[in-house]
């Protein structure tokens, strides 16, 4: 999950900007962008080496597919301890060993570009020139509680620079912060249950007190960009570029509790004067009693990055107030995007 998270902190950094041109004292517009953030190479796949439990069912398999990556998933196995006795008296031909509980297959890879988009109000201000807002109230539907907001300043610093201020370009420095937060409830039919773990197979468990209906994900992004912007007006025509840097974070956080499997539960039956450790059997069913491990608040997944970043773009203005603009920010999450907007500067 980092590079998509990664990609999606990212697009909250981008398309700020359309010009280095600042309004005049309460002038404004409203920008809408659209665009998407690109995954590098080396975040499109993840290591399988290192697992414990889990094996590759094919041997050699070393990783597999992120969500930004492509191809699909690798099969793996979910291994626990074998006991020694089958029953007493009877060695378990396979111990020392482990026991195959399970198979999955890792998710295939969905895509290297995560969509991005912005709607965005700019009022010009004396002296500090431009403030820029972007929001969206809390939302909650189906389960979801979804907010997001963020400002930036622009402001020209070339008017500030003697012989300098006199050039025919416009040049200006921005500032921006974003952050977007995600709250979801598990309904009853996702949630994670000891039912689930051990449904298909030969294993049983004792039902416990824990409570499984708090399961939810949590998600926080948040970026922060600065650039100096330079651009240059050719009529109706706004070539720019950007320098700069960003920076992003990415929270994912599954709330509440979770089980997971242990080893197969062993007791220990006495015949003669041996002990035997044998695995303990429910006699309704014929199932090996497995140990249920809860968890709470299991999985953490945390992913910033600092990149430095050039932008090069353009502007056209239409119709009198209507602006169109593309640009392309390279750098280690690559962002491609296009707007429009109603400009009264």
């Amino acid at each position: 999950m980092k590079p998509a998270g990664n990609s999606f902190a990212t697009g909250l950094g981008t398309n700020w900007y359309n010009t280095a041109d600042v309004h005049k004292p309460f002038g404004f517009d409203l920008t809408i962008g659209v665009g998407g953030v690109q995954a590098p190479l080396e975040d499109q796949s993840f290591s399988l080496t290192g697992l414990t439990n889990l094996k590759p069912s094919v041997a050699g398999a070393t990783s597999a597919p992120s969500f930004s990556g492509s191809g699909d998933g690798k099969q793996l196995d979910l291994m626990l301890d074998q006991p020694q006795y089958l029953s007493p008296g009877v060695v378990n031909p396979k111990y020392p060993g482990k026991q195959l509980i399970t198979s999955f297959t890792t998710p295939a890879g969905i895509s290297k570009y995560i969509p991005t988009a912005s709607v965005q109000l700019t009022i010009g201000l004396p002296i500090i020139n431009d403030v820029t807002v972007r929001f969206m109230p809390s939302v909650e539907y189906s389960g979801f509680k979804v907010s997001m907001w963020g400002v930036g300043i622009k402001h020209n610093f070339k008017q500030w620079i003697p012989v300098v201020k006199e050039l025919p370009f416009d040049a200006s420095v921005m500032v921006a912060y974003s952050k977007f937060d995600l709250n979801y409830a598990l309904p009853t039919s996702s949630q994670v249950t000891p039912d689930m773990l051990v449904k298909g197979t030969n294993f049983t468990y004792t039902p416990t007190a824990t409570v499984y209906s708090t399961q939810a994900m949590n998600i926080t992004a948040n970026a922060l960009m600065a650039n100096i912007i330079v651009s240059k007006k050719l009529l109706f025509f706004t070539p720019y570029l950007g320098f700069g840097v960003s920076k992003t974070n990415f929270d994912l956080k599954m709330a509440g509790n979770y089980p997971i499997l242990g080893n197969p539960i062993t007791e220990v039956k006495t015949v003669g004067v041996t002990n035997y450790t044998v695995p303990k059997v429910d006699p309704s069913s014929g199932k090996t009693y497995i140990e249920i491990k809860d968890m709470t608040n299991p999985i953490n997944i945390t992913s910033s990055e600092l990149m430095p970043n050039a932008t090069i773009g353009f502007r056209l203005k239409v119709l009198m107030i209507m602006t169109i603009h593309a640009q392309y920010t390279l750098q280690k999450y690559s962002t491609a995007s296009v707007g429009f907007g109603f400009a009264f500067r």
